[in-house]
This record gives structure tokens, C-alpha cells and sequence, in this order.
């Protein structure tokens, strides 16, 4: 999505012949072999008139089917995207080629301009800064043993009960509430008090910048960077004036929370976190100020994309539910059988052995709606032939993982429909190892999401105790008339659904004074 307002009639003469020598430059160098097919652009300015300005993955994927190819490409101002729509495509080139395709494109609006690439481990370069926080990562959230964010997420989900209990109709309100604690509990060790701390409203307004910028060349500067350097009062450079107000919050992110944590830490009262995993070990080293630095962004980054994409993954299984009462009540009979009637689910509980309708349930959430559609931009590092096409050095590479999620040929007939059966074996009674893992939704190769087990762990126990506390139905208007949601997602990196009403009712009378007790509780 292109905002072609942003260009302005009276960009000056000397903006203009650099435009005009960026684009000679690039065909200059220009392969004989073909790019991928794609749409024909006009001469200098290529596609930019072209771009979807809507959920442009659907149209990624409408493009590929009509060129009968699984990679497409457009080009702006000389500058060449290929889009990748198959998961196969996806593997050859992201991972069996990681060494070309782990950089990220130069993206001057949000990396520059707002300020993500500063610091957020999702927007750096590859190299040893992405290392580095990846490391942390990998010992603290990364493997199947790290269970710390089990313990706050178990938390995070039992306090929604009782908030949805009291007032239900704000379940959006709680479920932002519940991802933003479960996210600061995991990194700092901090509590949060109310819908109104200010690390939570924080986050809301750093994401917005991300959801709306991340996706490459939503910005006209985003293809010719020279506009970077407009004063924010030339005419058109309104992009200048979001970004210098968006980057007060995206640069202090990573700094309010750890002040915070490092003061508990100093004093003794930090409760156990990673930051105190992490700062216990490296006290003494003679680069702890370094590492510490590392450490924060890390925590930022973990807090930031944690809280977000897990919002998006439990709004839409809340949607299915709404919209499948079938599949809910297969999932609360599952969930029942697992934990019986006098308590509340612990992670324990929800063993793919023990719940595998549930996990199936939730791995179809990922698919079915994916909260980043399109996996954060790649670029090349060098140049590329592949399947006789060149990928010039420097071309931005996108992954669409919605139109992998949608294939067929992975997951079986009836893609747009909400059906966790395709996960499980014949006879439903366990996980089917032959159907591959929704996990192009977390991103591709050495940039895969470095914190999926933690989406997936939140959404399993937040899920499994809204199914088994509060049957999910629909909202009815003041003639009684049922109101059916519609499958409405908002366009950008991050996309949520679009809000919907929807009726949470107490399952019994011994579930409310349950959660009710565990409300008044004050470790939760």
C-alpha cells in the first residue's frame, strides 16, 4: 500500500534527478536473465500506481495465480520486491539459501525515521547485534524447557476471567489487558495494576506505528530514501511529522520497563523474570554494560511483538468460536474430560496428548487469520538465480504467509473455512505429524519468530479457561436477533479483527464463584 499523497507536485528539481539517476542506475545493472512475472509497470516509476492499497496479500496471491508462478515481483522507481507464495518457494529460499535471504531492506520510514531498526531484534540487520539478542532469546523463551512464561501467562489468564466476568462486553479491553501483563511480567517481573498503566498505553501507541509503516513501501520514501532528508515542513513530508512523533514512544519503549526492572533488581524486590535470569549471570563481566544494553532491547522487543501478535491470535479464536459453536463445544467436552468441573486449567493439563482437539483448534487459529499476513520483508545480500530468474542484490523478498496458510495442498480442502480436524489424524484422536506445523505464520528461516512458543502457550491456557469458564456466543440486538460477526481484518503488518460484539456466559454457578475466588486472590 502506497501513500502516493506523500509525493508532492513541487518536490524540487535536484529530488527529481536523483530519483531519475537511481532508476538508470538499477537498469543499468540489471541482469539479462528475467526477474519474476508481475504485473507491467510504467517506464521510470514502474508499479507504484499499481500496489494494492487493501490487504495486499490477497492480491500477492491473486498475481501469482495469474502468472502461474509461485514468486512474482514489481518493481518502484527501479527498485525490485519479490513475493513469495508458496511454502516450498519459501523453504529453498529463506532457508536452504539463509545466507542471502536473512538481511532485512533498507526501510527508512520505519527503521530510520521512526526508530525500530535501532534496537528491535525483528528490524536489525543481520549481524552480531541480532546475534547477540537472539542468544537471549534462545536460553530464555526459544526451547520447549524455558517455562517461565507459562507461570505468567497462567496468571495473565486467570485475572481475565474475572474481568470478563464483571463486565464482559469489554472483553477486547481485557484480552489487550491480559497479553500486555503476561508480555511485562515475562520480561520485568512487574505487576501491573490497572487498564490504565502506562506500559500498556505505551505499547498501544509504539504498535501502531509498526502495524501501520512495517510493511515495506507503504511510504513513498520507503523506495526513494533521498526523501528522508525533507525538512518536515516541505510540502508532502507529512510522513517526517508522524515519524518525529511516532519515535518519542518507539525510542523510549525499551528504556521505561528496564529502568523499572533494574531499580527492583538493585533493591532486591525483582520477582523472578528473564531480566533477573539474565542480569544474575552476567554481573561481573567485564561487558556487562554492553550486555545490559543488549539485555534491554531485547526485553523491549519481547514486550512489543509479544503483546500485539498475541492480541490478534486470541481475538480470532475467540471469532471461530463465536462463529463454530461446534467447535467450541467439541473443545470445552475435551477440556472438561482433561480437568474436570471443581477447577481451572493448568498448563499441565493441555498436553497435546491429553487436549489434541485443543491444539488442533488453536494451530487452525494461526492459519486461518494469521496476525502478520505477510512475514517481515527479507533482503538479499548478494545477487540470486533462482528457477532461472535473477534476484539482484538488495531486493527485498516477502514471504506471504497467508496464501501458505491457504494452500491446499498443505492443509486440505476448504482453506477459509475454520476446521481444526485437518490437524489431527483419521480417527481425531491425536495431532496428525503428516500436516505441517502453521509455522510460516511466525516468519521464515533464520528470522523466524524467535518468540512462537510463547504466542502458542499464551493462546492454549488463555483459550483453554475461556472455553471452560464462559461459553462464547453471539451478541443479540434489541429485537433479540442473533448479530453474526463478519470475517473482517484490518490491512498492515499486524492485522487484528475488526471489533465485533460478542456475549460471554458463565458455563455454571461453581465455575463464577470459582473465578470469582481466584479474582479476590492476590497473586492473581
Amino acid at each position: 500500500m502506497v501513500r502516493i499523497r506523500e509525493q508532492s507536485p513541487h518536490c524540487t528539481y535536484i529530488v527529481g534527478l536523483v530519483i531519475l539517476s537511481v532508476v538508470l542506475y538499477r537498469d543499468v545493472l540489471a541482469r539479462r536473465l528475467p526477474r519474476p512475472p508481475g504485473p507491467k509497470g510504467l517506464p521510470l516509476v514502474g508499479n507504484i500506481f499499481g500496489m494494492p492499497q487493501q490487504h495486499p496479500w490477497k492480491a500477492y496471491k491473486d498475481w501469482s495465480d495469474q502468472y502461474g508462478s509461485d514468486i512474482v515481483s514489481v518493481t518502484a522507481f527501479g527498485k525490485c520486491t519479490v513475493i513469495v507464495n508458496s511454502y516450498n518457494a519459501a523453504q529453498e529460499l529463506f532457508s536452504q539459501r539463509s545466507t542471502i535471504y536473512s538481511h532485512r531492506p533498507e526501510q527508512p520510514m520505519v527503521n530510520d525515521l521512526v526508530g525500530w531498526g535501532s534496537w528491535a531484534v525483528g528490524q536489525l540487520q543481520y549481524g552480531q547485534a541480532w546475534k547477540d539478542q537472539r542468544k537471549i532469546f534462545k536460553s530464555e523463551i526459544e526451547t520447549p524447557e524455558a517455562k517461565l512464561h507459562e507461570f505468567h501467562a497462567l496468571r495473565a489468564a486467570r485475572r481475565c476471567l474475572g474481568q470478563i466476568l464483571d463486565s464482559p462486553h469489554e472483553y477486547l479491553t481485557h484480552i489487550r489487558h491480559m497479553a500486555g501483563y503476561a508480555s511485562l511480567s515475562t520480561a520485568y517481573g512487574l505487576d501491573v495494576k490497572s487498564h490504565e498503566d502506562p506500559l500498556i498505553d505505551v505499547i498501544e501507541r509504539t504498535m501502531y506505528s509498526m502495524a501501520v509503516a512495517g510493511n515495506f513501501g507503504v511510504y513513498l520514501v520507503d523506495y526513494i530514501p533521498a526523501l528522508r532528508y525533507l525538512p518536515t515542513w516541505f510540502p508532502g513530508a507529512k510522513f517526517k511529522r508522524d515519524a518525529l512523533e511516532w519515535s518519542k514512544d518507539v525510542l523510549a519503549l525499551p528504556r521505561i520497563g528496564y529502568d523499572i526492572a533494574k531499580q527492583s533488581y538493585i533493591q532486591g524486590t525483582m520477582k523472578e523474570c528473564i531480566a533477573s535470569h539474565v542480569l544474575e549471570r552476567i554481573q561481573g563481566d567485564e561487558d556487562s554494560e554492553d550486555k545490559e544494553v543488549t539485555l534491554r532491547n531485547v526485553l523491549g522487543g519481547f514486550y512489543a511483538a509479544g503483546t500485539h501478535t498475541t492480541v490478534s491470535v486470541i481475538l480470532t479464536f475467540i471469532l471461530a468460536m463465536n462463529l463454530y459453536p461446534d467447535v467450541q463445544r467439541k473443545a470445552q467436552e475435551e477440556i472438561e474430560v482433561a480437568v474436570g468441573k471443581d477447577r481451572l486449567p493448568e498448563f499441565d493439563d493441555l498436553t497435546p496428548e491429553n487436549v489434541p482437539y485443543l491444539h488442533a483448534v488453536v494451530k487452525e487459529a494461526l492459519r486461518w487469520q494469521p496476525a502478520l499476513p505477510l512475514a517481515a520483508p527479507h533482503a538479499t545480500c548478494e545477487d540470486d538465480v533462482y528457477r532461472g530468474y535473477a534476484i539482484p542484490k538488495g531486493t527485498t523478498v516477502v514471504g506471504n504467509s497467508w496464501a501458505m496458510l491457504r494452500d491446499e495442498s498443505l492443509f486440505g480442502p476448504e482453506t477459509d473455512v475454520f476446521k481444526p480436524e485437518r490437524f489431527l489424524t483419521q480417527d481425531r484422536d491425536a495431532l496428525d505429524p503428516s500436516v505441517p506445523d502453521p509455522e510460516m505464520a511466525f516468519g521464515f528461516g533464520r528470522r523466524l519468530c524467535a518468540g512462537r512458543f510463547v504466542a502458542f502457550a499464551s493462546v492454549l491456557i488463555s483459550g483453554a479457561s475461556l472455553l471452560h469458564c464462559f461459553d462464547i456466543r453471539k451478541a443479540k440486538d434489541e429485537n433479540g436477533k442473533e448479530i453474526v460477526p463478519e470475517v473482517e481484518y484490518t490491512t498492515g503488518l499486524l492485522s487484528f479483527p475488526k471489533p465485533f460484539e460478542c456475549d460471554f456466559k458463565v458455563r455454571s454457578e461453581k465455575m463464577r464463584l470459582l473465578v470469582q475466588e481466584l479474582s479476590m486472590t492476590p497473586e492473581h
